[in-house]
């Protein structure tokens, strides 16, 4: 194996004062053009206030941007230096500690590498890179030396962490909640821009709620998003139901026009109860949409393919592996679900490392880590951004029983 240059390993720093965020905001900014930097994440904000609609995927898809948004915003405000940090955009102040800390220890190459990421990150979603920087603080937290092998070498595993003379390739992998749902956010987003232009109500005293139940996937072909739209306007015109080939609209009522703020609390509210999509029309005229389809969520189908196509083709299976998913979008309450044994059943983790970790195929994993639901991690001393996780020990790793992160659940059978 190549030997590593000593500048090319990181550690971060355990604890970081106001100082230390301020000067690691500013190593981001300066890397990536404080004018673009700006323009960037504002933009972001403004497409979201244009849209005409509120899907409940636009928050949470860049709700770290919006964060560093705000803290920008604040570093400006205060001389580049902050006084005060918000609790609510610990995400971004986390992501600031990170990536600061991150681009003085990369050669030139790897910062072009990382850079690109970071643009491409803007436009479409910073969390997974978010997710990377979590594992290197993580690593460097319980005294691992780690080198970005990805952003190093173009390719591969995502880091290499060694101590002790012990060596081990780490790939993080980032998915979607909705990865595996028959309603694809983005597909909403194409819905939604047909109901903005082609939807038809008259009565501006009262807004339609109208609900859509697919037979099967919600498709993005702008003919079939129209024939809906304009089922949609027939229904919450006449009351009365309406069966497309794939899909069966109704009439759920209707209720007095309200404020957007007030209708977005309504249908969260409702989005809640239901445990059903709801989407709003937040522009007159105004609709409020509730979606549901008979197909079931493959979600565990889909990271057990994952993970095996990781195992099999970003590993050099000279050193144990470790891959670690890190699911977006979910609740505590829906980690707890997916994480939590009950009644004796496996639940989602458990099935999806009984199926990774059990195949001679993977025998080069050590071990499976699972996150999701972001939260403030506060004591009297210390506050910094934290998450739910679930570890998974390999039973049969062939190069034996040492491992990265401690805890780890042990699978011996199915």
């Amino acid at each position: 194996m190549r030997k590593i240059k000593e500048h090319q390993n990181v550690r971060y720093k355990d604890l970081n004062d106001l100082a230390d965020i301020s000067r690691d905001a500013a190593v981001v900014v300066d890397f990536i053009g404080e004018e673009e930097y700006l323009h960037s994440l504002e933009t972001i904000g403004h497409s979201l206030r244009a849209k005409g609609f509120v899907s409940p995927f636009d928050d949470a898809t860049f709700s770290l941007e919006l964060d560093l948004l705000n803290l920008e915003r604040l570093r400006a405000n205060s001389s580049g230096v902050f006084k005060i940090l918000p609790a609510k955009c610990h995400r971004g102040v986390d992501f600031l500690i990170g990536l600061g800390q991150t681009i003085p220890i990369l050669s030139t190459q790897a910062q072009t590498r990382l850079l690109g990421r970071i643009k491409q990150g803007l436009k479409e979603g910073l969390w997974p890179l978010e997710h990377e920087l979590r594992i290197a603080a993580v690593l460097s937290k319980f005294g691992w030396d780690v080198y970005f092998h990805d952003f190093e070498e173009g390719g591969g595993y995502d880091f290499l962490a060694t101590q002790d003379r012990r060596t081990f390739e780490i790939e993080a992998k980032a998915v979607s909640l909705f990865t595996g749902w028959p309603i694809k956010p983005e597909n909403l987003d194409k819905l939604l821009v047909e109901v903005l232009q082609h939807f038809v109500w008259e009565d501006e005293k009262m807004i339609p709620l109208v609900g859509l139940r697919l037979s099967s996937n919600l498709s993005p072909e702008r003919t079939h998003l129209r024939q809906l739209v304009a089922a949609f306007g027939e229904v919450a015109r006449t009351r009365r139901e309406i069966s497309l080939s794939d899909a069966q609209v109704r009439y759920m009522g209707a209720i007095p026009n309200l404020t957007l703020d007030k209708l977005q609390r309504a249908a969260y509210v409702h989005s809640q109860m239901a445990r059903k999509i709801v989407l709003i029309k937040g522009t007159d005229p105004k609709l409020v949409l509730e979606l549901d389809s008979d197909k079931s969520i493959q979600l565990e189908r889909k990271i057990i393919k994952t993970i095996s196509s990781t195992a099999r083709e970003q590993f050099s299976r000279l050193n144990p592996g470790v891959i670690w998913t890190h699911i977006n979008f979910v609740s505590d309450e829906i980690f707890t679900h997916l994480s939590t044994t009950k009644d004796g059943r496996a639940c989602l983790f458990d099935r999806i490392a009984i199926a990774a970790l059990l195949s001679e195929k993977r025998n080069h994993l050590s071990q499976l880590v699972f996150s999701g639901a972001p939260f403030l991690h506060k004591t009297p001393t210390i506050a910094r951004s934290s998450y739910s996780n679930a570890v998974y020990d390999s039973p049969g790793c062939r190069f034996g029983e040492s491992v990265v992160f401690p805890g780890g659940r042990k699978r011996a059978s199915g």
